[in-house]
């Protein structure tokens, strides 16, 4: 049985930026109005310089601490650490937010585990320095991942690709590994933020 959509908690650091992520959310998900308690995500958007990340202090305050999705400028590894305990999956910079990108990093942070400074500002840095990051993943890995993001097992993913169930776990542990990626979630996740899914 399919989770029911996550509940989210917007928090911005100006009303329409805030409005802006709503709007993108609530094509998909349901979004919790100012104040409202109960959202299973957060959404945090920093002003792009600033580096105390007083929206996500205002946002963990208010819900607890939550798996969060951080929309900031670069962050000194100070930010990254606060970030990362503060319950932060995901950290994206605000020209790669769009729809469908923050709608699956909403979706895929509610069922990932705690993450750590050092792989959000790896997330960030992909996406800052180099929008195709096609590189990061080869060939055989990408088709992987996107069977994964379409629901597929190993088996059928195996099946589909002539290869065998091992060869399969061989390929996702193979770029985990390369990756610092602690499970099959991360990995689709990544290479959503990479524009590959």
């Amino acid at each position: 049985m399919n989770e029911p959509d996550p509940r989210v908690a917007v928090y911005a650091a100006d009303p329409l930026t805030r409005a802006g992520l709503v709007g993108m959310l609530a094509q998909a998900l349901d979004v919790v109005p100012p104040g409202g308690r109960g959202a299973d995500v957060l959404v945090a958007a920093e002003d792009p310089v600033d580096h105390e990340l007083p929206v996500l202090r205002l946002a963990v305050a208010e819900q607890g601490a939550l798996p969060g999705v951080l929309i900031a400028g670069p962050l000194p590894p100070s930010g990254h650490r606060s970030a990362a305990t503060s319950g932060v999956r995901s950290l994206l910079p605000h020209q790669a937010v769009r729809p469908e990108r923050l709608i699956a990093e909403v979706v895929a942070a509610r069922s990932s585990a705690e993450t750590s400074a050092g792989l959000l500002a790896a997330g960030y840095d992909s996406l800052v320095d180099c929008p195709a990051r096609s590189s990061r993943f080869h060939d055989r890995e990408i088709r992987v991942l996107r069977l994964i993001a379409e629901g597929k097992d190993t088996a059928e993913i195996g099946a589909a690709m002539g290869y065998s169930q091992r060869t399969i776990k061989n390929i996702l542990h193979h770029a985990q590994r390369r990756l610092a990626l602690r499970n099959r979630a991360q990995a689709v996740a990544e290479a959503i933020r990479a524009g590959l899914i």
